[in-house]
């Protein structure tokens, strides 16, 4: 595919930006154990050293100078040469006991360099670094100093452990990172070919999903829900092609013969009359139908939406039940109206009382003489009820969901006047308004049923 090089440009950078990330990471981590070890060994040979020459200042109260010295000078030949220095300075500055020339030594803690003696057995002279400390004695000047060649070992331990550790993990985070970006990967080609498949046609296709729930599931499944969407469109949109085609076919068949018949009764005023006046029906039929048509895309883009605005159904309910009641009672019906007081609703008022207006048309051409017919309004915790009931036959389960198609007419019907366009509006209104429409058994009869979702603000 065209799409696999940059996706793998993508995938490399994933693994490079993982990489430097955890790089990162393990070197802050090791800059604060390297600086957690070097600061507890240093803490260690403080204590030590301070230990060491507090014991030979309590040595001194208990014994006096004389055995201060000689437990220095005892130290300092005990082949610890390597390790520890000792001195014992005295007024003139003279080292009285002691392994090294610690002449410039002050009391307090010094950091410096000095030249040990070789230790009994050893011909090598030691040179280190010392941490020394100095306490007064009366005049004289006790140091005991320790090497810092631990500390040293301990940082190149470190150094080196990390060296081997870092470039391992360096390692295993450049793997990790090419793990990831390729798991990724394969996940955005799959979505690729999908959306490919779908260009070319196949509106069927989905993106696949794998399920761990992650946002890339996310997404795809909103794309998914959009796909679903965008075919239920495309195929209805073919199924309204088709029935445009079947149903306005007769129409405008029947519309030429009648202009063909008043053609040919030019002769005669009154019959050709007759013709143009039934052909002028059908006109008005077919412009309706088309009419009816454009309502229901209008009404099926959403932008009647943005004339959503707070009215009272109940108002709106009573007033079609007066405006039909004329109606109904012509037809030897009875129309009536349980209706809840102030019952609001935040929608568009129009198209729900062309929606109401439908649904009452369609009872009272359905609904025998003798039949009832029966407005309901009401207020539901979710929000408003509106019913529409007839006494008619009513529609079989198995058509219920068919007959908010367009131009959909169930067998019994087909006889009647009518395009199969009412029933569709309701849905498109309905579906606007994001409200539940229902078919059920009025038994006998049909009972539809919009349940409105309460809104506080358009």
């Amino acid at each position: 595919m065209r799409t696999n090089r940059p996706l793998r440009g993508v995938a490399l950078r994933i693994a490079a930006y993982y990489a430097m990330l955890f790089a990162l990471s393990v070197l802050v981590l090791f800059g604060a154990v390297f600086w957690a070890s070097i600061e507890e060994v240093t803490d260690q040979l403080r204590l030590a050293t301070k230990a060491e020459v507090e014991g030979l200042l309590v040595l001194h109260q208990a014994q006096g100078i004389e055995a201060l010295r000689q437990e220095v000078l005892a130290r300092a030949t005990s082949g610890r040469n390597e390790e520890a220095v000792y001195a014992l300075r005295d007024a003139d500055g003279r080292i009285v006991a002691g392994n090294a020339a610690l002449s410039h030594a002050v009391p307090g803690w010094n950091f410096v360099r000095v030249a040990v003696p070789p230790a009994a057995g050893s011909d090598q002279h030691g040179d280190d670094r010392f941490m020394l400390l100095g306490s007064n004695v009366g005049d004289n000047l006790l140091v005991v100093g320790r090497s810092l060649q631990p500390i040293d070992e301990t940082q190149e331990a470190l150094l080196r452990g990390f060296s081997w550790g870092g470039g391992l993990t360096m390692l295993l985070a450049l793997l990790g990172g090419v793990v990831m970006s390729r798991t990724a990967l394969r996940r955005i080609e799959a979505i690729s070919a999908a959306t490919e498949e779908i260009m070319q046609g196949n509106l069927a296709r989905r993106l696949p999903v794998a399920g761990s729930g992650d946002d890339i599931d996310q997404l795809s499944m909103v794309i998914n829900r959009m796909l679903e969407r965008i075919q239920a469109l495309m195929d209805n949109l073919r199924q309204v092609s088709n029935d445009i085609a079947h149903d306005l076919r007769m129409p405008l068949g029947r519309l030429r013969q009648r202009l063909e018949a008043a053609r040919a009764q030019s002769g005669d005023a009154q019959a050709s009359q007759a013709a143009i006046d039934r052909a002028m029906t059908d006109v008005d039929a077919i412009l309706e139908t088309f009419t009816a048509l454009l309502r229901i895309a209008q009404v099926e883009t959403g932008a009647r939406r943005a004339r959503f605005a707070r009215f009272d159904l109940s108002e709106l309910a009573r007033s079609m039940v007066e405006t039909f009641e004329a109606v109904a009672e012509s037809q030897g019906q009875h129309l009536s109206g349980m209706v809840s007081p102030d019952v609001a609703l935040c929608g568009d008022r129009e198209l729900v009382a062309q929606a109401l207006a439908n649904l009452v048309e369609n009872a009272i051409r359905y609904t025998p003489p003798g039949g009832r017919i029966e407005v309901g309004l009401a207020a539901g915790g979710a929000g408003p009820l509106l019913t529409v009931d007839d006494s008619g036959p009513g529609i079989p389960a198995q058509e219920r969901e068919k007959v908010f198609r367009r131009f959909y007419r169930i067998e019994n019907s087909r006889t009647t006047p009518g395009n199969g366009l009412g029933l569709a509006l309701v849905k498109a209104v309905a579906d606007l308004h994001q409200a539940q429409i229902e078919l059920s058994d009025n038994r006998p009869g049909l009972r539809v049923a919009i349940r409105f979702v309460n809104r506080n603000r358009p």
